[in-house]
């Protein structure tokens, strides 16, 4: 029994040495370029990092966040066929973790969560579709397009089921239940921005009965989580369904901010057990915002009419609930670890003074503990460049060629940038999209 105790010792400290640079080591150079819209300098610093020693990019345990973050930027830059190729690659990367998901989340109770490969959140693998659906568009392949709104929209199925049966186990177990904390618990089963953009490429390919399925379920994604859309339904959404005979409908969507990030949180709980092994560390992740400082968008077209974007999708906070829907398992799971860890080094101390006296058991005791501590590392993997907000709005205007500005505007109405955009071709009867990023 000593014997194996010493193993389970080895073990822990050998993986937690792995895991623990699996955290995040420097992206400020990565973020800095972001923000500014040095869109291919961020590229190249991504790349750059994957090669890095105990990078986060690590291709063994985060491939998928390589390519997700990759992928997004050089959707910024405009490299759409690269973006395209980088987001397939993690939704195939996302599907074969989903296989393999038992034998990581073993992993998770001897080291930590970071020794297992990354598998991708919900929104991650939702998110994906939309903005390669946006990628397809901006490289006039409609087909493809179309193919990734599916996709999308049978992800939403598979989250709408998962939400059902979430429910109804509740209400089965106690029918007297509160309907509106069921709802809440669900945190995120609809997108209203995977529905927007879905929407627009029905409505473009004809397909009416589609385009009122998905201005529907744009509603009903506001109804079920009003803990993420705390805010209305943006009016321009009303206008989408019918366009004037003659008339072309100029749609924009407008990107800003950064997503939140992960940080780590350590803290010391007592335990009944003697010294050195009377506490265990606790890593657990807490969720940061970076905030952009653009309160408002304004859209003004060569015309003199005007018009400003509305919040569709507070993406920060889908992930920040997706996140808090999690993080009581995520407690539960990280004390019970360090528990079991704490009570490994304790018996081994025991068992090290019943052999060699109190001072060999007090040395065992506390290499154990250190083993423990170097073992526990917070999971701070998350996808870090995708926006944080999701804006849109539309017009309609005859058909023509037309220059657009968005200006940008933070507190008191200040001007915090403008970006002007010449020869946008607005057509009749085909989809007319126009996005902008902003990332501060």
């Amino acid at each position: 029994m000593n014997k194996a105790v010493h193993k389970i010792l080895g073990i822990i400290l050998l993986l937690g040495l792995l895991s623990c640079a699996s955290g995040p080591k420097t992206f400020e150079e990565i973020d800095a370029s972001v923000s500014e819209g040095s869109y291919a300098e961020a590229v190249r610093g991504i790349e750059n990092q994957r090669n890095v020693r105990g990078s986060v990019y690590n291709p063994d345990r985060n491939a998928i966040l390589f390519y997700l973050d990759r992928g997004m930027v050089n959707f910024y830059a405009g490299f759409y066929s690269d973006s395209s190729r980088d987001l397939e690659e993690a939704e195939r990367l996302i599907e074969e973790a989903f296989t393999k998901s038992l034998t990581m989340e073993i992993s998770t109770f001897i080291a930590n969560d970071n020794a297992r490969e990354y598998p991708g959140e919900d929104f991650e693998d939702l998110y994906i579709n939309v903005f390669n659906a946006l990628n397809y568009y901006n490289r006039n392949d409609m087909e493809g397009a179309l193919v990734e709104i599916r996709r999308a929209n049978e992800k939403l199925t598979v989250l709408a089921d998962r939400y059902e049966r979430t429910r109804e186990r509740a209400i089965s177990s106690d029918p007297n239940i509160d309907t509106q904390s069921v709802t809440e618990a669900a945190r995120f089963s609809n997108s209203a921005l995977a529905r927007y953009v879905s929407l627009l490429f029905f409505r473009s390919a004809g397909r009416i009965d589609d385009v009122r399925i998905d201005y529907e379920e744009l509603h009903r994604a506001y109804e079920l989580a009003p803990a993420v859309y705390n805010h209305p339904i943006p009016r321009s959404i009303a206008e989408e369904q019918s366009i004037p005979p003659g008339m072309a409908r100029l749609n924009i969507i407008g990107f800003t901010g950064m997503s939140p990030v992960k940080e780590e949180n350590n803290l010391r709980i007592p335990l009944p057990l003697p010294p050195p092994n009377s506490s265990a560390l606790v890593s657990l992740p807490r969720m940061v915002d970076r905030p952009s400082g653009i309160e408002s968008i304004e859209v003004v077209l060569n015309t003199g009419q005007s018009f400003n974007l509305e919040l569709l999708e507070d993406m920060g906070r889908v992930a920040r609930e997706t996140f808090s829907a999690r993080y009581s398992n995520i407690v539960i799971k990280t004390t019970a670890r360090s528990i079991i860890k704490a009570t490994a080094g304790a018996v081994s101390a025991r068992a090290a003074e019943e052999r060699g006296g109190a001072l060999m058991g007090f040395t065992v005791g506390l290499m154990a503990r250190i083993a423990a501590d170097a073992s526990e590392n917070a999971d701070l993997r998350m996808s870090r460049y995708f926006p944080a907000h999701a804006h849109v709005g539309g017009i309609n205007l005859e058909p023509g060629v037309y220059s657009i500005t968005v200006n940008y505007y933070g507190r008191g109405r200040n001007l915090i940038a403008s970006e002007r955009r010449d020869n946008v071709s607005v057509r009749e009867g085909v989809l007319n999209i126009s996005q902008f990023v902003r990332k501060r």
